[in-house]
């Protein structure tokens, strides 16, 4: 894990070419939203190569300190990958979370979509990791460090 805190561009291009790998084996699958009276499908496929996109221009940023000799602090680089796997794990495993909304848990139960709950989890978890990669990016470019 400290390889990967040291050299997280690394990382992210590494996670973004398994994404890349991975939108050509889940074509057929996709995530179902529904909310109230609106649905909306989203093929695995999309989410794998905007993942890929997005995993490749956070490598060129964490590339981009490592070229001009900053380094980003480390604590939060760390909190980043893992609220970012986190964030992948959730959005990808959703189908085995059904415990959510059963029993006693009836008040997590989205329009009885026991995904649902899981899906903003996930998309939560995901734009607070871009929150915090912004703020790792922007703090170790802008200070001065000896």
């Amino acid at each position: 894990m400290k390889k990967i805190v040291e050299k997280p561009h690394l990382f992210f291009f590494v996670l973004a070419f398994v994404l890349l790998i991975t939108s050509f084996f889940v074509q057929n699958n996709s995530i179902d939203i529904s909310i109230y009276d609106i649905y909306f499908a989203i093929r695995f496929t999309h989410i794998c190569q905007f993942s890929f996109a997005f995993f490749v221009l956070i490598g060129i940023n964490y590339f981009s300190l490592q070229w001009v000799n900053k380094t980003p602090k480390k604590i939060l680089t760390l909190l980043h990958i893992v609220l970012q796997l986190i964030a992948l794990l959730l959005l990808f495993t959703k189908d085995s979370w059904n415990w959510v909304g059963n029993n006693d848990l009836e008040k997590f139960n989205l329009e009885n979509d026991n995904s649902n709950l899981v899906i903003i989890a996930s998309v939560l978890i995901f734009i607070l990791a871009t929150l915090v990669h912004l703020i790792n990016f922007f703090s170790s470019l802008l200070l001065k460090r000896d």
